[in-house]
């Protein structure tokens, strides 16, 4: 069985270069299940392949059929996935396309429609793909099997997801010596599954649920002590969706870190909701050489938190990164625009909040209304959803990522808004929070910042390119604010930066 991360290529135009490249964890956890049932998956990442379609004819060169081709793939890759596994099924016609992943999860009808796919995999994917891979290498009945959508003629047959969960309890190491690839990002550490809040704009509860579960803490300490001592990784960021759910695990973390000394080789990150932070939790935390913080704020207004079921309030977000800077933690946010019940005024609110926080990094995006998410229902029911294409269009980021002249159509505009006061929206909240030159400093310094999104690194060429779209950028927003009066941004905004960059203190 050969599996598959699906990547379109220069899927974040000009920002590539500056984004590391992250393992595909879910496929990484797969071939360890698999393993320790002596089955052997390889991995083929699109995101590092010069040439995938040739490394794939390779391996399977060294395979028995039938090949199982099976596809990790969000909303944002199906347009690959279904490219590279169309190729394929016409090289090998008698192999076994599968589909995993968030989106198929989601769609499983719509990726079954498809004539060459063949199976679907619904959730989290060991358990199905283990028992699908014995039965059909073993000649055996594989239509029981819980958790896929299958063909009979043309019939798409659903099998129910199982009622549990799979345990991490008996998790071995995240296999890392698989991806050794030099433009892999090795250091993060994937430490529980779930969330039990009700986002309406999260797609990631499709696959692993609301039931939190966490690995071993024994098992978190041989993976830190491998990246440090094998991989020589000095920074770590914890993946978990919600790091802080279970503060009795993080407590024991904490004390397992300093007990191994981990603690003065290496320093870590780790994303929470502002309601679980606590003084306590924050100073454990300090003490182990954690360092930086992301909170998901997404909105200034509290009735918005109610309308996307946030489950906190702006006042609990406030506190959380007060709280987090008087304990020394660089803080990371992130804010939504274009949610159901949105303004131009909420979002303004938004940029006078980072502010107001003195926030150290902030992405700022648009609403996508992701399959199996509650806000595509709605953005469905309110006849607001544009698809184009193979949800070619289904990027939180496309605001800022793409050059000036080709904008791609949003997913959802919400009702009172328009797509182009948005989209200034957010580049004005980018060049208001940013233009600056102690925060242009931190962000152009190399290692300034141990994100996991965005590094600077040694990309002189991509930089110039990249200052120069994001200068359009700023003309174009200029352009339409101040002479052709389109947007409410006032001149006073651009006297401002001009101030603020070009005032020099005596």
């Amino acid at each position: 069985m050969i599996l598959i991360n699906s990547s379109p290529r220069n899927a974040l135009k000009y920002f590539q270069p500056f984004i590391p490249v992250s393992v595909p964890v879910g496929i990484g956890f797969l071939i360890s299940y698999a393993a320790r049932h002596n089955i052997k998956i390889h991995c083929v990442d699109e995101q590092v392949e010069e040439d995938t379609l040739q490394r794939i004819i390779t391996l399977t060169a060294t395979l028995k059929k039938p090949y199982i081709f099976g596809f990790s793939v969000l909303t944002s890759t199906l347009s690959s996935a279904l490219i590279l596994s169309k190729q394929l099924k016409t090289l090998y016609p008698d192999s076994i396309i599968m589909f995993g992943g968030i989106h198929p999860t989601a769609e499983p009808d719509e990726i079954l429609s498809h004539p060459h796919i063949d199976i679907v995999v619904k959730g989290e994917g060991e358990e199905p793909v283990v028992e699908f891979y014995n039965a059909v290498k073993n000649n055996k009945d594989y239509t029981q099997i819980h958790g896929i959508s299958y063909k009979q003629g043309s019939e798409i047959i659903h099998n129910k997801r199982s009622l549990s969960h799979i345990s991490l309890d008996d998790d071995t190491p995240f296999p890392y010596y698989l991806f050794t690839n030099p433009k892999y990002e090795l250091g993060f550490v994937m430490s529980s599954r779930g969330c039990p809040y009700d986002c309406i704009f999260c797609s990631n509860r499709i696959t692993t649920g609301k039931q939190y579960r966490h690995r071993p803490t024994n098992i978190i300490i041989e993976e830190l002590k491998t990246l440090n001592s094998e991989h020589g990784v000095t920074n770590v960021g914890f993946y978990d969706d919600n790091f802080l759910v279970n503060k009795p695990r993080i407590y024991n973390l904490v004390e397992q870190i300093k007990k191994n000394n981990l603690h003065k080789k290496m320093s870590f990150d780790f994303q929470a909701r502002a309601d679980n932070v606590d003084e306590p939790i924050l100073e454990a935390l300090r003490s182990a050489s954690f360092n930086g913080i992301f909170f998901g704020i997404e909105t200034a207004d509290d009735n918005m938190m109610l309308t996307i079921k946030k489950g906190e309030t702006v006042t609990d977000c406030i506190n959380a990164v007060q709280l987090a800077k008087k304990y020394g933690f660089r803080v990371n946010a992130t804010f939504i625009y274009a949610l159901p019940g949105d303004s131009h005024e909420i979002r303004m609110k938004c940029i006078a909040l980072t502010n107001m926080l003195q926030l150290d990094l902030v992405r700022f995006n648009n609403a996508t209304p992701y399959p199996g998410t509650e806000l595509f229902n709605i953005a469905k029911s309110q006849n607001r959803l544009y698809i184009k294409n193979t949800y070619d269009n289904f990027s939180a980021v496309s605001t800022f990522i793409e050059p000036p002249w080709s904008p791609t159509p949003f997913a959802y505009v919400p009702l009172g808004n328009t797509e182009a006061e948005i989209r200034r929206d957010i580049l004005y909240s980018y060049f208001s929070f940013y233009l600056n030159l102690t925060r242009l400093k931190h962000v152009f310094t190399p290692g300034e910042t141990n994100d996991k999104w965005f590094s600077i690194g040694k990309h002189i060429l991509p930089t110039l390119i990249l200052s120069s779209i994001l200068m359009l950028k700023f003309v174009q927003l200029f352009y339409y604010s101040t002479i052709k009066k389109e947007t409410r941004i006032s001149l006073k905004f651009f006297l401002s930066v001009f101030k603020e960059n070009l005032y020099i203190k005596q």
